[in-house]
């Protein structure tokens, strides 16, 4: 399971294997909607999305293990058959990884090219 790779990767710190299961995670959960549409939209921005949470991820050792609450949240709606939950913690997960990149943004150089609003 996903899951479970995603939670050995952070106990042992292999960002690049949580990355991968990050993707499987994802990839599983949009194939069990069996929404084509939804597939095809999420598909569409993949490629920008994979991107962005690799670096996420590659800058992050010590809040892996934080990440995986959000997951097990999920997979905990799905078991209750809770959609709201996992919405919600999907959305919290967003939020903390949007938040997270942009307090690296703000602290490198590259918050010279930002508005300040953005930060």
């Amino acid at each position: 399971m996903a899951l479970e790779k995603m939670e050995t990767c952070a106990e042992n710190m292999d960002n690049r294997g949580f990355y991968r299961a990050l993707l499987d995670f994802t990839e599983a959960g949009i194939n069990s909607t069996k929404n084509p549409v939804l597939f095809q939209v999420v598909m569409s921005i993949m490629p920008n999305l994979q991107r962005l949470q690799y670096i996420a991820i590659m800058l992050k050792n010590d809040s892996l293990k934080d990440t995986c609450v959000y997951f097990e949240t999920i997979i905990e709606a799905l078991g209750e058959k809770n959609p709201e939950k996992g919405v919600a913690a999907i959305e919290a997960y967003i939020k903390n990884e949007k938040d997270y990149a942009l307090r690296l943004v703000k602290n490198s150089p590259l918050s010279f090219y930002l508005k300040d609003e953005a930060l």
